[in-house]
């Protein structure tokens, strides 16, 4: 047995007996993990308050190879998200990002995972306005990162980069025809103009630069990218949290 450490974001909990807890994380060094947490559910708990979903914590943990559940020791938080935790929108959206992950991530470290996940967390804390910018983003990250990025620059059969008039983008292929070509196939989905240019904006920057972004991309951004992620990523599908989303806006 030996002591590890690592950064993580806590993806979700559940109770284990009658105190502690089995805390599901997402770390830096790791991937995806579990620890149980002994006593975490007492108000008088060293934890208490430190384990929420959400939170960005720097734990130490004791690692035994022939067991799936690891023992926590010690857990500090390093971005409480009280920004987003006063938001249902916000706390939806994060929810969002820690459901897919938590269905799609193995074991094993994604260091670009977890970076684009801590950014667009902090991103969407510190905003007063426009934060589902970075729900697009992330989404767009998550499906690069996982090898489907769909692609918005060029219209795959005449090759224009105009923005004008309807597009149709493939769900199947990840690529668009413009209004003068179309695209052929019954699953296409309509793309605005100004959904396409705040697409290809997030492709192309980093979490930070988002406030500098004219307002908040379309509803159809959301449709497009869910849509593209359920197709493509199986484990996506009937996504608690974003029904949870829908209901409350």
């Amino acid at each position: 047995m030996s002591l590890q450490k690592t950064e993580a974001v806590v993806l979700k909990t559940q109770r284990l007996g009658e105190t502690s807890k089995i805390i599901t994380l997402f770390s830096r060094n790791y991937g995806k993990m579990k620890v149980v947490a002994k006593g975490a559910r007492g108000p008088k708990s060293r934890f208490f308050g430190t384990l929420e979903p959400l939170n960005h914590i720097a734990i130490v943990y004791y690692f035994k190879e022939t067991r799936d559940l690891q023992l926590l020791s010690q857990a500090d938080i390093i971005h409480p998200f009280q920004g987003i935790r006063g938001d249902l929108t916000k706390i939806a959206i994060g929810t969002i990002f820690c459901e897919i992950i938590n269905r799609t991530q193995l074991e094993q470290p994604n260091y670009s995972l977890f970076k684009a996940l801590v950014d667009a967390l902090i991103g969407i804390d510190g905003a007063r306005q426009d934060y589902l910018n970075n729900y697009y983003w992330f989404l767009l990250k998550f499906l690069h990162i996982s090898g489907f990025q769909p692609h918005f620059e060029i219209c795959e059969i005449c090759k224009t980069s105009e923005l004008e008039g309807q597009f149709r983008f493939s769900i199947i292929n990840g690529n668009y025809g413009c209004r003068k070509c179309n695209m052929p196939e019954p699953s296409a989905v309509s793309v605005s103009p100004r959904a396409l240019w705040f697409l290809r904006k997030f492709q192309r920057m980093q979490v930070q630069d988002l406030v500098k972004l004219p307002g908040t991309a379309p509803k159809d951004c959301e449709t497009l990218l869910i849509s593209f992620l359920q197709y493509h990523v199986e484990e996506t599908k009937y996504l608690k949290s974003l029904k949870f989303l829908k209901e409350i806006k």
